[in-house]
């Protein structure tokens, strides 16, 4: 069963992950050379996620819908 989300469910999660990439990014800001690089890795993952989830919103045409789920192996896959 899938489970759907309303416009405003998926934009407070993309500015509760926008909010924790800020957090991420400044705790980089005061860590150690060796854990800075994987912090800001993290906090720039956490905003492309923020990304889909601001346009999945956008773009849905009547408020509730199905998220987009990335299916196993579909990115390995190329037509010919």
């Amino acid at each position: 069963m899938e489970s759907f989300a309303s416009k405003d469910a998926l934009l407070r999660k993309a500015d509760a992950l926008l909010a924790e990439a800020r957090r991420a990014r400044k705790s980089a800001s005061l860590a150690a050379d060796g854990d800075h690089v994987p912090l800001i890795e993290h906090a720039g993952d956490l905003e492309r996620q923020a990304g889909r989830l601001e346009k999945d919103a956008v773009t849905a045409k009547n408020g509730v819908f199905a998220p987009h789920v990335p299916k196993p192996g579909a990115a390995k896959t190329r037509a010919v």
